[in-house]
Protein backbone atom coordinates (compact mmCIF):
# COMPACT_ATOMS: atom_id res chain seq x y z
CA UNK A 1 0.00 0.00 0.00
CA UNK A 2 3.27 2.05 0.38
CA UNK A 3 2.74 2.52 -3.85
CA UNK A 4 -0.45 4.03 -3.04
CA UNK A 5 -0.66 6.79 -0.33
CA UNK A 6 -4.40 7.58 -0.73
CA UNK A 7 -5.06 4.36 0.10
CA UNK A 8 -3.31 4.51 3.88
CA UNK A 9 -5.60 5.18 6.97
CA UNK A 10 -6.24 8.92 8.05
CA UNK A 11 -6.88 10.65 11.03
CA UNK A 12 -8.23 13.68 11.10
CA UNK A 13 -8.47 16.32 13.93
CA UNK A 14 -11.88 17.22 13.87
CA UNK A 15 -12.32 19.40 16.69
CA UNK A 16 -9.65 21.17 18.65
CA UNK A 17 -6.72 23.74 17.86
CA UNK A 18 -5.08 21.85 14.51
CA UNK A 19 -9.30 21.40 13.40
CA UNK A 20 -8.73 20.28 10.09
CA UNK A 21 -5.25 19.09 10.18
CA UNK A 22 -5.15 15.35 8.41
CA UNK A 23 -2.13 12.87 8.68
CA UNK A 24 -1.62 9.56 7.29
CA UNK A 25 -0.46 6.54 9.43
CA UNK A 26 2.61 4.53 9.06
CA UNK A 27 3.68 1.00 9.71
CA UNK A 28 5.91 2.55 12.68
CA UNK A 29 4.70 4.26 15.90
CA UNK A 30 3.88 7.79 14.90
CA UNK A 31 3.60 9.63 19.07
CA UNK A 32 0.95 11.79 19.55
CA UNK A 33 1.33 14.83 21.93
CA UNK A 34 1.78 18.83 22.77
CA UNK A 35 6.28 17.98 23.06
CA UNK A 36 7.69 19.45 19.90
CA UNK A 37 9.41 16.08 19.79
CA UNK A 38 6.07 14.40 19.24
CA UNK A 39 5.45 12.79 15.84
CA UNK A 40 2.40 14.13 15.88
CA UNK A 41 2.46 17.80 17.90
CA UNK A 42 -1.12 19.36 19.37
CA UNK A 43 -0.67 22.47 21.03
CA UNK A 44 -3.79 21.32 23.21
CA UNK A 45 -2.47 22.32 26.92
CA UNK A 46 -5.25 19.68 28.21
CA UNK A 47 -2.51 16.52 26.17
CA UNK A 48 0.16 15.04 27.87
CA UNK A 49 3.78 15.65 26.30
CA UNK A 50 3.84 12.38 25.00
CA UNK A 51 0.03 11.46 25.46
CA UNK A 52 -0.59 8.23 22.77
CA UNK A 53 1.14 6.34 19.95
CA UNK A 54 -0.95 5.16 16.48
CA UNK A 55 0.90 2.81 13.87
CA UNK A 56 -0.66 0.66 10.92
CA UNK A 57 0.27 -3.46 11.66
CA UNK A 58 -0.40 -5.75 8.83
CA UNK A 59 -4.25 -6.26 11.13
CA UNK A 60 -4.79 -2.45 10.84
CA UNK A 61 -4.56 0.24 12.80
CA UNK A 62 -3.98 0.43 16.38
CA UNK A 63 -3.73 2.93 19.20
CA UNK A 64 -2.52 3.01 22.86
CA UNK A 65 -2.23 5.18 25.92
CA UNK A 66 1.30 6.19 26.91
CA UNK A 67 0.29 6.78 30.73
CA UNK A 68 -1.17 10.26 29.91
CA UNK A 69 -2.77 12.04 32.68
CA UNK A 70 -6.57 12.51 30.81
CA UNK A 71 -6.62 9.47 29.17
CA UNK A 72 -7.07 8.03 25.73
CA UNK A 73 -10.63 7.75 24.62
CA UNK A 74 -11.79 5.85 21.73
CA UNK A 75 -15.65 6.18 20.77
CA UNK A 76 -16.16 7.92 24.48
CA UNK A 77 -14.34 5.13 26.17
CA UNK A 78 -11.65 5.25 27.75
CA UNK A 79 -8.78 2.66 26.79
CA UNK A 80 -6.26 1.07 28.91
CA UNK A 81 -3.87 -0.96 26.57
CA UNK A 82 -3.73 -1.73 22.94
CA UNK A 83 -6.86 -0.67 20.99
CA UNK A 84 -7.91 -1.33 17.36
CA UNK A 85 -8.98 1.14 15.26
CA UNK A 86 -11.97 0.54 12.82
CA UNK A 87 -13.31 3.20 10.05
CA UNK A 88 -15.36 6.21 11.73
CA UNK A 89 -13.62 5.63 15.73
CA UNK A 90 -13.88 8.84 17.26
CA UNK A 91 -10.62 9.09 18.92
CA UNK A 92 -10.21 12.10 22.19
CA UNK A 93 -7.09 13.50 23.42
CA UNK A 94 -6.95 16.04 25.53
CA UNK A 95 -9.80 18.69 24.27
CA UNK A 96 -9.26 17.38 21.05
CA UNK A 97 -10.88 14.70 19.04
CA UNK A 98 -9.80 12.77 15.79
CA UNK A 99 -11.87 10.91 13.38
CA UNK A 100 -9.83 7.75 12.10
CA UNK A 101 -11.04 7.03 8.55
CA UNK A 102 -9.84 3.67 6.82
CA UNK A 103 -10.51 4.10 2.61
CA UNK A 104 -10.02 0.40 1.94
CA UNK A 105 -12.70 -0.19 4.34
CA UNK A 106 -14.09 3.07 4.27
CA UNK A 107 -18.12 3.38 5.76
CA UNK A 108 -17.22 6.83 6.56
CA UNK A 109 -15.59 10.33 4.69
CA UNK A 110 -12.76 11.41 5.98
CA UNK A 111 -14.81 13.57 9.15
CA UNK A 112 -17.03 10.36 10.34
CA UNK A 113 -20.07 10.89 8.22
CA UNK A 114 -21.84 7.87 6.69
CA UNK A 115 -21.55 6.90 3.08
CA UNK A 116 -24.11 5.50 0.90
CA UNK A 117 -26.74 6.05 -0.75
CA UNK A 118 -29.33 8.68 0.71
CA UNK A 119 -32.58 7.67 1.78
CA UNK A 120 -35.86 8.47 -0.05
CA UNK A 121 -37.69 7.00 2.03
CA UNK A 122 -38.17 10.38 4.20
CA UNK A 123 -39.09 12.25 1.26
CA UNK A 124 -41.39 14.82 2.70
CA UNK A 125 -43.93 16.50 0.02
CA UNK A 126 -43.65 19.80 -1.28
CA UNK A 127 -47.01 21.94 -0.63
CA UNK A 128 -47.86 24.77 -2.12
CA UNK A 129 -47.10 28.28 -0.65
CA UNK A 130 -50.47 29.94 0.20
CA UNK A 131 -51.24 32.49 -2.29
CA UNK A 132 -52.70 36.19 -1.09
CA UNK A 133 -56.76 36.37 -1.56
CA UNK A 134 -57.46 38.63 -4.12
CA UNK A 135 -58.79 42.23 -3.46
CA UNK A 136 -62.10 42.54 -3.20
CA UNK A 137 -63.93 44.11 -6.21
CA UNK A 138 -65.76 47.25 -5.96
Amino acid sequence: MEEYPQLLPLLTIAGGPMRGASVRLRADAQTIGRAPTADIVVPDPHLSRRHAEVWLAPEGASLRDLGSTNGTWVNDRRITGVEQLADGDVIRLGRTELRFFDPGVARTDPVGLRLGTSRRDHHRPTLPLPLPAPPALR
